[in-house]
């Protein structure tokens, strides 16, 4: 399993690479123990990976589904695995390809077991959950079976079982203005001043809704671009802003009240021009804790369910109707960080508690 891992993190599976690497690394340790894992491959270095372990369908199936990609990294010796003090260093280690190596292994020692499954155990590793999100949505559109007792998302938890998260609104606003000589301003239209408008009035904004579990949705500006020269008056100043939304907010709300402010700066000022673009979006998720599922892992795990504030690709399998989880080793904490890493001791746990999972669903 640790070797796994370290392949894994070697696979340096950011945007520009792709995670066709990464996925085949997956299927030849699939392959090794003696399963018949699918590859579905697309724009040459993107894929997804699953496998499925048939049983005699006597009881529900039960699903695990991950993701391959990572986030860059600055320093690119991060794509070098290192092994120190009991824990493994790297790109990914933690977010998620630490639970993505303990959910395979405990899923090989399964099958090696020679068990007989009364229910289908089924694993995904899917494309894309950093950037847009591309694999979890090709695996929606084929994946139909709805025979499922529950579904496992082993990103990095604590051990802490998640079944809450808020969801995600990326949008770009884009002010337009008029380009002139920067010595002769009062020719030109100045986008950035448009922009400035537009961000005085967002500190006043305000998203409606509240979730006991996870509070009020959160808001950060987090890039800002514009202009092309010192001396031209900039015609054009985009900001792309990041929106944690919680349970029982409406995207298309949120949407129409940031074009009220849009409006409201255009009555005063009539040269004022703004466009909003949603660059991502994802549901937030609430599973229901009271669900026969989530109670049986209660009493598996024995810990309660919790909530958290980040975002994972598990609202997308929402249609199936199935109660989802999220919960794996690593600390969240320790995700996108210059020292990531993984304890080899929680790995080591995250492979029992799996299997004692699986066992239970399963036979």
């Amino acid at each position: 399993m640790k070797e796994l891992l370290k392949k894994l993190i070697q696979a340096k599976s950011t945007k520009d690479v792709g995670e066709l690497k990464c996925a085949q690394i997956l299927a030849d340790f699939f392959k090794a123990a003696g399963l018949k894992p699918k590859m579905d491959i697309w724009d040459k270095n993107r894929s997804n990976i699953t496998v499925r372990l048939k049983s005699a369908g006597e009881k529900p199936g039960l699903l695990f589904v991950g993701h391959l990609d990572v986030v860059p990294a600055e320093n690119p010796a991060m794509f070098n695995p290192v092994e120190r003090s009991g824990k493994i260093f790297g790109r990914g280690a933690c977010d998620m390809k630490g639970g993505l190596a303990a959910a395979a292994a405990a899923i090989a020692e399964t099958y090696k077991s020679n068990t007989k499954l009364k229910g289908d155990i089924i694993f995904s590793a899917t494309a894309g959950e950093e950037t847009d999100s591309s694999g979890i949505l090709k695996f929606a559109k084929s994946f139909k079976n709805k025979n499922l007792s529950g579904i496992i998302v082993p990103e990095p938890t604590g051990f802490k079982l998640v079944t809450a998260h808020r969801g995600l609104l990326w949008i770009q606003i884009t002010t337009k203005g008029k380009p002139a000589h920067s010595s002769m301003p009062q020719l030109g239209i100045n986008a950035i001043d448009s922009m400035r408008m537009f961000l005085n009035e967002l500190e006043n904004f305000k998203i409606r809704g509240c979730s006991r579990l996870l509070g009020k949705a959160s808001l950060s500006v987090n890039r800002i671009t514009g202009g092309t020269a010192s001396n031209i008056v900039p015609d054009e100043c985009s900001t792309q802003i990041d929106i944690r939304i919680v349970p029982g907010q409406n995207i298309k709300n949120i949407i129409r009240d940031l074009n009220k402010i849009i409006q409201k700066i255009s009555k005063k000022d009539p040269e004022f021009q703004a466009e909003i673009k949603i660059l991502r979006q994802a549901c937030a998720l609430e599973t229901d804790v009271k669900s026969k599922f989530v109670q049986q892992l209660r009493s598996i795990l024995k810990t309660e369910p919790t909530a958290v504030p980040f975002t994972t690709d598990a609202p997308y399998l929402t249609y199936l109707n199935k109660p989802i989880v999220i919960f794996g080793p690593g600390e969240p904490g320790l995700c996108h960080k210059q020292n990531e890493h993984i304890k080899i001791k929680e790995l080591k746990n995250a492979r029992e508690y799996y299997i004692h999972i699986l066992k239970h669903f399963s036979q």
